[in-house]
C-alpha cells in the first residue's frame, strides 16, 4: 500500500455517517461504505450488521514482534475512535474492537450498544495467537 492510502485509510476511521431503516434504527457507519438506507432489509441483528459493515484490515500477515508490541499504540487507537464516535454522537453509546491475530490479521470495527442485544464480542474464548482490545463507554 502506498504511504499516501496508508494515511488516508487511517484517517478514514474517524468519519462517519448514519444511515436509517424503515423501522426507524439509526446505524452509524463508516462515511467510505457503499451502503444505503435502500440497502437495510430484514436485518434481525444490528449489532451484527454495524460489527460487519464497520471492520476495517488495519494489517495482514501479522508478525511476532507487531503481536507484541502493538498493544501501546492500538490502545491509543481503540480509545481514539470510540472518542471521535462520542464527540459525534453524543446521545448514542459504542463498543470499539481491535482484534490481533498472529499470522493473519489486525481488524478495528465498532458497534452501537443496541437495547436487548448482546455485544459482539459476548465471548472472550480466544486462543494465545488472538488478543482482543475492546473500548466502550
Amino acid at each position: 500500500m502506498k504511504r499516501y492510502d496508508f494515511l488516508k485509510s487511517i484517517v478514514s476511521l474517524f468519519s462517519f455517517r448514519t444511515i436509517s431503516d424503515d423501522c426507524g434504527n439509526e446505524y452509524v457507519v463508516f462515511s467510505d461504505s457503499a451502503i444505503t438506507s435502500a440497502d437495510l432489509k430484514n436485518i434481525s441483528d444490528r449489532t451484527e450488521f454495524e460489527a460487519l459493515e464497520n471492520h476495517v484490515h488495519l494489517l495482514e500477515k501479522v508478525t511476532k514482534k507487531e503481536f507484541e508490541n502493538s498493544d501501546e499504540v492500538l490502545d491509543a487507537l481503540g480509545t481514539s475512535v470510540l472518542n471521535c464516535l462520542r464527540q459525534k454522537y453524543p446521545d448514542k453509546h459504542f463498543y470499539v474492537y481491535i482484534s490481533v491475530d498472529l499470522k493473519d490479521s489486525m481488524i478495528i470495527r465498532f458497534h452501537q450498544k443496541w437495547k436487548n442485544e448482546l455485544p459482539y464480542y459476548s465471548d472472550n474464548n480466544f486462543g494465545k495467537s488472538t488478543k482482543l482490545f475492546a473500548f466502550y463507554d
